[in-house]
């Protein structure tokens, strides 16, 4: 048994205000022709669809079963739309994203989020790595977007703002600096630091203050990822360095203390890079105007 699209529309519309009248004037068409469509439906199925009561049209039990499997036609045509004009438009596709840690833990899920819900025909395949390794994916196109920190100088590269973020001082509480409000990074060479994975952005700044200060760091360890700081300071094995953000939900264990960190490179700036001088695929370009709101 076949159907007509237009007339299972204006069945759906007739069942929803019901009324021919009111669906005629939602669908923009004469009333005439939805009441012969609906005729026709009743003569192909050879059952009655409406009856005719002082509240206006009443759906037989015919046309309650009808309605259902009309509407679920009618949303995954709509669904067949959306994909297929995606796929028109070029907004479809793959898009190599590579992060560093520090972003993909902060700010990428819900920014991923976000695009993926407007722009399901695009799939983002992530790869984590140091700021290092995310700059030089991109200049060697194993990667579409590279997110870094620091200046990681690199020719070829157009470089866009992303975010921001705030380092402190985490402690487990009964440590002598858990009395203090705010600190200088000089105060923190006294005691012993879970030291960041070697390579990273913040191991740069760390390691850059400490050449300042001409003073040696006493690093017993180093990790890769802030929730293995966490569970190092935790055992009392040092202090560690970690973004606010971060700190915010590990203190709530009520074993540790967060210590603001008074030190211009305490605010890191994140930034977007991407290859310079060639035209970027769709998916690609959509993502980054995603992910730099707009400036890109």
């Amino acid at each position: 048994m076949r159907f007509d699209l237009l007339s299972l529309q204006l069945f759906v519309a007739v069942c929803e205000e019901q009324s021919i009248a009111k669906a005629a004037d939602r669908e923009h068409i004469a009333a005439s022709a939805v009441s012969k469509r609906i005729s026709d439906l009743e003569a192909r199925l050879n059952t009655p669809l409406f009856h005719r009561s002082s509240k206006g049209l009443e759906l037989t039990a015919s046309a309650h079963a009808l309605l259902h499997h009309s509407r679920v036609l009618m949303r995954d045509l709509k669904q067949m739309e959306i994909e297929l004009a995606h796929h028109a438009s070029g907004v479809s596709g793959q898009v190599r994203l590579y992060a560093s840690v520090s972003t993909i833990i902060q700010h990428l899920p819900d920014d991923l989020r976000d695009f993926l819900t407007n722009h399901s025909a695009i799939r983002v395949v992530l790869q984590e790595g140091t700021s290092q390794q995310a700059v030089e994916a991109v200049a060697e196109n194993a990667a579409d977007i590279g997110i870094f920190g620091g200046v990681v100088p690199r020719q070829g590269l157009k470089i866009f703002p992303y975010r921001s973020d705030r380092l402190v001082v985490l402690a487990p509480l009964g440590h002598p600096l858990c009395e203090r409000s705010s600190l200088r990074f000089a105060e923190l060479t006294d005691y012993d630091l879970i030291g960041p994975m070697q390579g990273s952005f913040l191991d740069s700044l760390v390691l850059r203050a400490a050449s300042d200060l001409s003073r040696p760091l006493k690093m017993p360890v180093r990790v890769n990822g802030f929730e293995t700081v966490r569970g190092m300071v935790e055992a009392q094995l040092g202090i560690g360095l970690v973004p606010e953000g971060c700190a915010a939900r590990y203190v709530t264990s009520g074993r540790l203390h967060a210590i603001r960190l008074e030190e211009p490179w305490a605010v890191r700036q994140w930034n977007v890079c991407v290859q310079d001088g060639q035209s970027l695929p769709s998916p690609v370009r959509l993502l980054l105007k995603h992910l730099t709101r707009g400036t890109a």
